[in-house]
């Protein structure tokens, strides 16, 4: 019976792969989705936004890696959150990432909810323009080749118009 434990354990651990430090690919704004706007109140208008988001930066703070068929692109981006009318510390920004292959084609698109908080006074209920950095795992297929990635906010029509 250890006999059969032995072998059966050791054939586990033949078969499972490791993770593969891969590079990771570069990683592009889209310049028309680079900003968006958001209200606490419906029908968003500009006398009612409640705050303005940017996506500023980036950086692959960990290594992008493969397991087994899977690649993981760990993405961290810096958003800055502008306060306009807040009436809540709480934001939420929809978030797209397109990936592309080196000719530059669309073969995938990714869709992420970000959620964090304005800073802000309690006593004074002022808010302050916000620094928020949050990672999103971006997950591939190994079969796919990735050149680049572009990130976005999801924006409706009436945003767009706003934001124009």
């Amino acid at each position: 019976m250890l006999f059969f434990l032995n072998i059966s354990c050791s054939s586990n651990l033949v078969t499972k792969k490791s993770a593969v430090s891969i590079d990771c690919p570069l990683v592009l704004f889209a310049s028309e989705n680079r900003n968006y706007l958001d209200s606490e109140e419906k029908p968003l208008t500009l006398d009612n936004v409640s705050f303005k988001a940017e996506i500023n930066n980036y950086a692959f703070n960990k290594s992008c890696f493969q397991e087994n068929d899977i690649r993981i692109f760990p993405l961290e981006i810096l958003f800055i959150i502008y306060p306009i009318k807040p009436t809540s510390p709480h934001i939420v920004l929809p978030l797209y990432v397109a990936l592309l292959d080196s000719n530059q084609q669309l073969f995938e698109m990714q869709y992420f909810s970000v959620s964090g908080e304005m800073r802000n006074d309690l006593t004074t209920k002022t808010y302050f323009q916000t620094e928020l950095s949050k990672t999103i795992n971006i997950l591939t297929s190994k079969n796919y080749p990735i050149s680049n990635l572009v990130i976005g906010f999801m924006l409706d029509k009436k945003k767009e118009e706003l934001l124009n």
